[in-house]
């Protein structure tokens, strides 16, 4: 099952196709999902440039069906820069998230980094899209260990302008603005993560079984949550964010 589906996923992914929800309804287990998407990657051909972390909500975890967080790939070809037009295709919504860049590597090990060990080794923290699509047709209740299997359901990423100063800033408490044309603003904040500082995302991301042998490399993209929620997306859009202090990010967003 793992090689078959994980092909017809990344086939899926390629094209902006879906899949019958029961292709994964025999996915025994987050182990078995992490499984399937390793192997996606595995088939792409391309590398991890780092990682997405989905379900950063605790209120999501009984929707999911899922006990936490859980992490998807990051692919260069599906990372875009501020300003970029996106093909994203129907059913996406969008994220506004801080996303973080390794200067150097964090090795897996058992001992869990602490933050300060994390803060040297961030090279920039980056406003940031990502535009969302489960790849299973279907709900999303219940369906956590097919967000896992496919990826966590990442389409795409775009990413602003790298901001390095973040020494001066309180990660805790990062007020989150993003508008969608000319409709009201959305808000948020990324006290609304999991995680009481940025940067915790990381050290979270390091302990779990699916990094346990990899780690994170230099130059990884981790892309820490939603601070937005989920905001679906209609037709075409110009969608911009801002995160306070550090920076903006805008895509045009085609979901025809």
């Amino acid at each position: 099952m793992t090689q078959d589906l994980a092909q017809k996923l990344w086939t899926a992914r390629e094209s902006g196709g879906r899949l019958p929800s029961a292709l994964g309804d025999g996915i025994d287990g987050e182990a078995a999902a992490y499984a399937i998407q390793a192997e996606t990657a595995a088939i792409s051909g391309q590398p991890v440039t780092g990682w997405k972390i989905g379900a950063t909500s605790e209120a999501l975890f009984p929707v999911l069906g899922l006990d936490g967080p859980f992490v998807g790939p990051l692919y260069d070809a599906f990372t875009h820069a501020s300003g970029d037009t996106l093909r994203v295709g129907p059913g996406r919504a969008l994220e506004t998230e801080v996303t973080v860049r390794l200067g150097t590597a964090l090795p897996a090990r058992s001992e869990p980094y602490t933050r300060g060990e994390i803060e040297d080794a961030v090279a920039a923290v980056i406003p940031s899209f990502e535009v969302v699509g489960a790849r299973f047709d279907g709900e999303f209740a219940g369906a956590g260990l097919k967000l896992i299997a496919d990826g966590g359901a990442n389409v795409g990423t775009v990413l602003g302008p790298e901001f390095s100063g973040w020494r001066d800033l309180d990660l805790t408490d990062l007020a989150v603005s993003l508008s969608l044309d000319d409709d009201p603003p959305v808000t948020g904040n990324s006290s609304a993560l999991l995680w009481d500082h940025v940067f915790d995302a990381l050290i979270w991301v390091l302990q779990l079984p699916a990094l346990r042998h990899r780690g994170l490399r230099a130059n990884d993209l981790i892309m820490t949550g939603t601070c937005t929620g989920i905001t679906p997306l209609d037709g075409v859009c110009v969608a911009r964010a801002t995160i306070a202090g550090i920076g903006s990010v805008e895509a045009t967003l085609d979901a025809t």
